[in-house]
């Protein structure tokens, strides 16, 4: 699990370089102005998820209890869950927009990554909330038998 989540991080680590890159060269270019915005928008999401990946990653592999857990903001599992989402929906769209085109293979394996990468950034916030929440609820059986064994010896 350990590995998937540092090939992840890679992954969305190069996409989101290429994005900022490509974001920041099309801005100069006068003639286009529509898609930098989302251009730039995906790469900024996708810095955040690389930073979200980073600090989850010590959460892998979903087997220790018994350190306290980081949690982190709201803010931060929206942009992720967002990025993914993203991915999702540009990797779907492209694919059916192929399949009516009947376009060059090179755009379908592109748009497949995108989905691919999409999918696979929501099932690791899926788990990794399933993660939590055990967590959470394991920690709370903990301390209730922790009081129940302070006010036995009472």
């Amino acid at each position: 699990m350990r590995v998937q989540k540092l090939l992840l991080t890679i992954i969305t680590g190069v996409l989101t370089a290429i994005l900022l890159v490509f974001g920041a060269i099309t801005y100069f270019m006068p003639e286009e102005s529509g898609p930098i915005t989302a251009i730039f928008f995906l790469g900024c999401t996708g810095a955040f998820s690389v930073y979200f990946h980073i600090k989850t990653t010590a959460l892998y592999p979903f087997a220790d209890f018994e350190e306290p857990l980081e949690e982190l903001s709201k803010k931060y599992w929206a942009l992720h869950i967002s990025f993914g989402l993203i991915l999702f929906i540009l990797g779907s769209f492209m694919t059916i927009l192929w399949f009516k085109r009947d376009a060059d293979y090179s755009i379908l394996g592109i748009s497949i990554f995108l989905f691919i990468i999409g999918v696979w950034t929501l099932l690791d916030v899926y788990f990794l909330n399933k993660f939590i929440i055990s967590y959470k609820e394991r920690l709370e059986r903990q301390e209730e038998i922790n009081d129940i064994g302070d006010s036995s010896t009472l």
